[in-house]
């Protein structure tokens, strides 16, 4: 399983990663073509369209894996240890529910898109890949979402809140660091 865990960090990276790079090139390409030739490259900004939709549906999954979404844990703090270990499941297994309902649409969206023989405007590329992003992410993120539920289930009440402090702590001190690198 942590092979698995492994490759899928991997490949989620490696598509944000791509993805943000290939819109950062074909903006940068778009734009000097539009002072050197006095013309944008044909389907540029398209492609940039694309790139980012990628980028942003696996970047929530990432998101997700590593915990950054927005959260309200000072409420939960103030709970006793079996409320907050039972509020904090609930919200993961509905967070799980709702991006495991929307991988559901994202298919039929995919299968409708591919079935009617749809094609973007400037580029005249299937349409259906770029609607991929959307089950693929969500995807990702409701296995990322029941991981978490998971892992937390198996957290005794009083280690669970001493986890929640942690992570607050180490969020903390993260964005201090990311403020002040050299302190």
């Amino acid at each position: 399983m942590r092979l698995a865990n492994q490759v899928i960090e991997i490949l989620e990276d490696a598509i944000v990663a791509i993805g943000l790079a290939v819109a950062t090139i074909a903006t940068c390409a778009d734009v000097i073509m539009r002072y050197v030739i006095g013309s944008a490259i044909s389907g540029g900004g398209e492609l940039t369209n694309v790139s980012i939709i990628w980028a942003a549906m696996i970047g929530a999954a990432v998101a997700a894996r590593t915990g950054v979404h927005i959260g309200v844990d000072v409420v939960v703090k103030r709970m006793p240890a079996q409320v907050a270990k039972v509020t904090v499941l609930v919200s993961l297994l509905i967070s799980a529910l709702f991006t495991g309902w929307v991988v559901f649409l994202g298919f039929q969206l995919v299968q409708f898109s591919y079935s009617t023989q749809q094609t973007t405007m400037e580029l005249l590329w299937p349409r259906w890949p770029l609607f991929l992003s959307v089950p693929v992410g969500m995807a990702l993120m409701t296995y990322h979402l029941l991981q978490e539920f998971f892992r937390r289930l198996r957290l005794p009440p009083d280690e669970f809140l001493e986890s929640v402090e942690a992570e607050t702590d180490l969020e903390v001190a993260q964005e201090v660091q990311a403020a002040h690198p050299g302190a």
